[in-house]
């Protein structure tokens, strides 16, 4: 056990190995990255503690799978280093190691495993995320991690993290693999190691050639593998022309709605993105965990619906040839601003050409099945208010588990009568929900069935928060118009819809 101060020097030193020299650990990029963020105001790091012969779980199935069979003799033990955002020395820490002082302890940062093997010596990553109390910063793809440090338990959340190795696994497998980190938790969902994950995706690499060493993963691959951790993949294309180049991408108002539906069940979602690469662009995998996302405010009412994932400013994303939760800003509706963007010497933008979003195969309901309805809805609703309605409706669609949907009606301000209703009600175990608000203030929420057929009606529930003069109003309106309103419902069962909005009420 070894006390350092974190500098960047001290930081390189426990950093290399035998392999890998100081010079070549100060070149890279992760490194870079992983200094800035360590040395941020939001994580301040103080001083690390260098830990030697560490078991790997990761490293050890990679190492059995390939560097075991090299001639060269790596070894298989690795080094952990942690971090702390206290100052202390080797005496210091001795002596806390006994006690349980918690404030000392709360200090504690997380940790990078360093492994033996040539450049690529970034192993498992926990690091606490970005504080959360100035900034509206949702990191909903991260989880608690137990740490076991010289005989104490110690608790981190975040988000797994390693650097590719080009070796066992390239940026997609990469992916996977810290999404997996997330979705494991659930019961039916198998956390891989990086080579097992490699071999899942297929027998061989997409030129057909060897898959060991990997040259990486391409779209049908990186579904397949996902397939086989027990999950499945929805696979949003790009849906705005860019340019003869590059073609179609993922615009930006569409990546946000995207993240903002799917970001309630608590899966990273995967992006594949195109990237500036010298003279040319490469594609890229990168795994997104949070987003920072402004407070609701009231506006004036628009022609156009509108969406609550607009107020998404940047989101954080794995990159594993930079760091964890790698900030990611919109320049416009086609272009996103990354690590990648700003080590371009030509400053050209980074392009988001799919998303991959991963969810329990019992998830059978997509997020444009629920925004069809929607856009119906609001219609319909715009027409009742009129010129009444002195802040523009804003619409905000997410996946929940029930349980958790549950838990936010036992908490709202319903009445005791109506939230027994609904609490005792039995529900799918993940359903949609459509909340329609105006001035920060709920008026209504539509609850669907999120594991049926898209072509029945999924209504469960419709929950209505405005006055009841009001209420009643709104129920008369849709009766009495029901010839103008009904095809506005843009679902094939849409009578069925219709009815059952006037019976919820």
């Amino acid at each position: 056990m070894k006390v350092r101060s974190f500098t960047k020097s001290t930081f390189a030193n426990a950093i290399k190995n035998a392999h890998t020299s100081k010079d070549v650990i100060l070149g890279k990029n992760q490194f870079v990255y992983l200094f800035e963020y360590l040395s941020s105001p939001d994580i301040k790091a103080r001083t690390l503690v260098i830990e030697e012969n560490y078991i790997s779980k990761d490293f050890l199935d990679g190492y059995s799978s390939y560097y075991a069979y090299c001639y060269e003799r790596y070894p298989k033990n690795c080094r952990r280093v942690h971090f702390f955002s206290k100052r202390f020395n080797s005496s210091d820490l001795s002596q806390q190691i006994l006690e349980d002082n918690q404030d000392f302890w709360n200090g504690y940062l997380g940790f990078i495993v360093v492994k033996p093997i040539p450049i690529t010596v970034i192993g498992l990553t926990i690091l606490r995320t970005y504080a959360n109390e100035s900034q509206p910063r949702i990191f909903w793809g991260t989880r608690d991690y137990e740490v076991h440090f010289f005989g104490k338990k110690l608790k981190v959340n975040s988000l797994a993290f390693q650097e590719q190795d080009s070796v066992i696994a390239a940026c997609a497998t990469t992916a996977i693999w810290s999404m997996l980190s997330k979705a494991s938790l659930d019961f039916y969902t198998t956390l891989k190691s990086p080579s097992r994950i490699t071999r899942d995706a297929d027998t061989v690499s997409s030129d057909g050639s060897r898959l060991f060493p990997n040259k990486g993963l391409n779209l049908l691959q990186i579904c397949q593998a996902i397939v086989n951790s027990g999950l499945v993949s929805e696979v949003k294309r790009g849906n705005v022309k860019y340019n003869e180049e590059h073609g179609y991408v993922v615009s930006g108002s569409y990546l946000r709605k995207i993240l903002n539906a799917y970001s309630a069940i608590g899966i990273p979602i995967i992006l594949v993105i195109k990237v500036p690469i010298g003279a040319n662009y490469g594609a890229h995998a990168i795994t997104v965990s949070g987003f920072k996302q402004k407070k609701l405010e009231p506006s004036q009412p628009k022609n156009d619906i509108t969406w609550y994932s607009e107020n998404i400013e940047k989101i954080y994303a794995h990159d594993d040839q930079w760091g964890p939760f790698a900030r990611i800003t919109f320049l416009n509706e086609k272009e996103i601003e990354n690590h990648w963007t700003k080590s371009d010497a030509k400053t050209r933008p980074t392009l988001v050409q799919n998303i991959i979003v991963p969810v329990f195969p019992k998830i059978r309901i997509s997020y444009e099945n629920i925004e069809a309805i929607v856009l119906g809805l609001d219609v319909i609703l715009r027409l009742f208010f009129g010129n009444q309605i002195i802040s523009d409706l804003v619409w905000d669609i997410k996946i929940h588990y029930t349980q958790k949907h549950k838990e936010a009606i036992k908490h709202s301000t319903l009445t005791k009568a109506a939230k027994i209703k609904r609490l005792t009600r039995p529900y799918p175990k993940y359903v949609w929900v459509a909340n329609c608000y105006v001035a920060n203030q709920i008026l209504m929420e539509f609850v669907f069935d999120a594991t049926g057929v898209h072509n029945a009606m999924l209504g469960l529930d419709v929950i209505c928060f405005l006055p009841r003069p009001i209420r009643i109003k709104l129920k008369d309106f849709l009766r009495n118009n029901k010839g103008i309103l009904e095809p506005l419902i843009r679902h094939k069962d849409k009578g069925n819809y219709y009815n059952f909005i006037i019976k919820a009420l």
